[in-house]
């Protein structure tokens, strides 16, 4: 069985599937709600561990209470261990309220204010531990920090979820073996991104990009995948359900195009469903 380790932001995410957006001052009436534990890391790893592999997620948790408690029951049903990084009693895991429309099957994201957690507890045995791959998601930048010589230090796969362009975007890319990233992560365009990734010494990286598909570069070989042609009910979490698809068949295989198919595969199958799990149990 492969293990992955996965660093990243916890969220509570609270759900709204609409038929269309409400205009500006509008109201609608939602189809349906939830409250759904989210983040990319998290999200990954719970698709890593539905996928048949071994996924540690370590994320704060902070205080106790009810959101806590959702969370951790939550991935404790699917099978990831959870470590708790978070020193802080006050620290609370943020709520992000998500609307989807099922007209369109996009969404709009509103992430809480709260910042990553500061006061940390030592994460240095978890990277003794004998994973296959380590997923970075650009959150919880003080605990990368912290143990920024451990994770150079990791002698297998690194992988960045870049979702966004952050000031300290740079910082992750580094610490990367195989960056897959998001079109928005493009601040300086396709060439731009790829002219980095040289200057790096990063020889393979993807590039997701909704309904156009992806494209992926390998050493000296390059190419595009087509999207998977399915009737988009919610896209919310189908790129950490990417990730986390592509890790296990990484790990399984080591082949870098393969993973990106299998993952485009299981992410479009995602986004027939609302939410991040019920595609799991069809």
């Amino acid at each position: 069985m492969s293990r992955a380790l996965f660093i990243g932001r916890s969220v509570l995410d609270v759900t709204a599937l609409v038929e269309d957006f409400p205009g500006p001052d509008g109201k609608t009436k939602a189809l349906s709600n939830d409250l759904i534990p989210g983040g990319s890391s998290l999200n990954a790893a719970v698709t890593f561990a539905h996928l048949g592999g071994d996924a540690t997620l370590a994320s704060s948790m902070g205080a106790p209470g009810l959101v806590r408690d959702f969370v951790t029951d939550d991935l404790n049903a699917h099978g990831v261990d959870l470590r708790d990084i978070c020193a802080d009693p006050d620290y609370i895991i943020p709520l992000s309220t998500v609307v989807s429309t099922r007209s369109l099957g996009t969404r709009m994201i509103v992430n809480d204010a709260q910042d990553d957690c500061a006061r940390l507890k030592n994460g240095a045995d978890l990277f003794a531990s004998d994973f296959d791959l380590i997923q970075l998601d650009q959150y919880e930048r003080p605990f990368v920090e912290q143990h920024y010589d451990d994770i150079r230090a990791f002698d297998r796969p690194v992988i960045l979820d870049g979702g966004g362009w952050k000031d300290w975007s740079p910082d992750f890319l580094r610490l990367a073996y195989i960056p897959v990233v998001s079109e928005v992560f493009l601040v300086k365009g396709r060439r731009g991104f790829a002219e980095m990734c040289a200057e790096m010494g990063l020889s393979r990286w993807a590039i997701t990009r909704g309904t156009n598909g992806l494209i992926w570069k390998d050493g000296d070989t390059s190419g595009e995948i087509p999207a998977v042609s399915v009737t988009a009910v919610d896209t919310m979490g189908a790129g950490d359900i990417f990730h986390g698809a592509f890790c296990h068949a990484f790990t399984a295989t080591g082949n870098f195009v393969e993973a990106l198919n299998s993952a485009n595969r299981i992410a479009a199958i995602s986004c027939e469903t609302a939410g991040t799990r019920i595609w799991m149990h069809g």
